[in-house]
This record gives C-alpha cells, sequence and structure tokens, in this order.
C-alpha cells in the first residue's frame, strides 16, 4: 500500500512537471540562445518606449559591469511594478521581457559591494527605459 502510495505521488509530481513545462532541471542557455532573448527583450522594450507613465517613479540602477545579476534583478522588480500599472496590450510586452531575463538570473550571486535596488535614484519612466535599453545592450557585448 505504501508503495503504491509513493509511486502515485512521483507520478502526480511528473505529469504537473510536464503539463507546467516546468523543466526539472534548468539547463544553462547558449550564447545563441542569449542572444536571441537579449535581442527580443530590447525590441519588446522599445515597444513600450511611448508608456506615459506620469505618476510611478522607479528605482533605476547605473551600475554596469561588477554588478550585472544585481542590476539585473532590481530592473526585474521593477517590471513587476510597471505590470500592475500598464494597459493589457503594454503588459503581455513586460511578462515577455521578464521571461526572456529570468534565465539570466544567478540565485547565487551576492557581491556586498553592489547596491541594493532601493538604493538606486528614483527616476520616472522614459529615464528607466533609456537606462535599462543602454543596460540590455551591455550585455549582448
Amino acid at each position: 500500500m505504501c508503495k503504491v502510495l509513493i509511486f502515485g505521488c512521483i507520478a502526480a509530481v511528473i505529469l504537473m512537471t510536464a503539463a507546467y513545462g516546468a523543466p526539472l532541471k534548468k539547463t544553462k542557455l547558449s550564447p545563441a540562445q542569449k542572444e536571441t532573448r537579449l535581442q527580443a527583450s530590447i525590441i519588446d522594450l522599445a515597444l513600450l518606449k511611448d508608456i506615459h507613465n506620469s505618476f510611478l517613479d522607479f528605482y533605476t540602477p547605473n551600475d554596469r559591469q561588477e554588478c550585472n545579476y544585481t542590476t539585473l534583478s532590481c530592473f526585474l522588480k521593477e517590471l513587476k511594478v510597471l505590470k500592475q500599472d500598464v494597459e493589457e496590450e503594454d503588459k503581455q510586452l513586460v511578462i515577455n521581457i521578464e521571461k526572456n531575463l529570468e534565465d539570466f538570473m544567478d540565485p547565487d550571486f551576492s557581491n556586498p559591494t553592489c547596491k541594493k535596488c532601493e538604493a538606486n535614484e528614483k527616476k520616472k519612466f522614459p529615464e528607466f527605459h533609456q537606462e535599462m535599453t543602454i543596460f540590455l545592450q551591455s550585455m549582448q557585448k
């Protein structure tokens, strides 16, 4: 009886994993996949350029090289804020950018010299958009 229960649970986990498309093991992106996702994110971000959001301020990192993961993490957090306050058609672009950039994150990265997101200057969306575009373009190099 116990074996049936255990195998049933294992089967349920496997089926749910397959149904939701979640990989059992996270794989590293190839350089070509990274380039494709970065390019797609830059294109989607360009389509968001004309959002008129004058009431929200976004923490806008401007660190470049040594704090890439922290900077990307901050941009992703601020995209979650933006997603709550945009029209439905723009919301899908934000979701696409988030999905494309999630695999660039390194959960084990820690650098005490990198600024916390909240320590960055708050800026309006046009400046936030410009800084994020510059950051993603720098990641392509």
